[in-house]
């Protein structure tokens, strides 16, 4: 679980995100703000599930934060979560909160970095 190098978030597939929003920034801004609002819940998920052993619970939410994380280009975050949504649905949950962990430090820089595009957009 080493540290991915480069930018948290890839240019291109937020530009393309852009172009799909019509080049709307406005619009834009209110995906990156529900992505991000969307994630302390997500990760609360991701704990609660690996506490209570309930792996379905931590691949579903990883699956979710995957999901938002890869369209707006957050390609490092999307790696973790898909690494942990693999563990868990094998029903592995003993390294969990190191990947939880992992996943939530990479949230935190793709944050910073699309909230700067965003305003920069």
């Amino acid at each position: 679980m080493g540290d991915v190098a480069g930018p948290a978030i890839d240019r291109a597939t937020f530009e393309g995100m852009l172009d799909a929003v019509g080049g709307d920034p406005e619009f834009l801004a209110e995906l990156v703000d529900a992505f991000v609002a969307d994630i302390p819940a997500q990760l609360e998920a991701m704990r609660s599930g690996a506490a209570g052993g309930e792996a379905e619970t931590v691949t579903r939410a990883a699956h979710t934060l995957k999901s938002s994380s890869a369209s707006l280009g957050a390609l490092a975050l999307a790696e973790a979560c898909r690494a942990l949504e693999a563990q868990a649905r094998g029903g592995d949950l003993v390294d969990a909160d190191e990947h939880i962990a992992r996943v939530e430090t990479l949230a935190q820089v793709a944050t910073a970095e699309l909230q700067s595009l965003v305003a920069a957009a």
